[in-house]
């Protein structure tokens, strides 16, 4: 999980990038962005989270983005964007399902 925090801007983006590229391709490709603490992205952030999500593809992954509300659709409405970005309303919606295994007793 990557937690991102005030204002992705044309600044802040280039750290933004690096922080995503690098998890992805020595970390794990399967991602959680967690944008709760955004408070405002700009459009080209849009692209970023896109080009994060095919170079998680590419490594045979994963990216969603979590916690962004209201903002990141009225976002991706308005760009009229058609990149591919899954989003969740809340974190534990975005993290995959954990179970532990039943063992059936015999």
């Amino acid at each position: 999980m990557v937690r991102v925090a005030g204002v992705i801007d044309v600044v802040a983006m280039p750290t933004f990038a690096g922080e995503l590229h690098h998890v992805i391709t020595t970390k794990l490709p399967r991602l959680v962005v967690d944008l709760r603490r955004v408070t405002s992205m700009e459009a080209a952030g849009l692209e970023i989270l896109a080009d994060a999500h095919d170079l998680a593809v590419e490594h045979g992954g994963w990216l969603r983005a979590s916690g962004a509300g209201q903002w990141l659709a009225d976002l991706v409405r308005a760009t009229r964007t058609s990149r591919p970005l899954d989003h969740y309303p809340a974190l534990a919606d975005a993290l995959p399902a954990y179970r532990p295994s039943i063992i059936s007793p015999r």
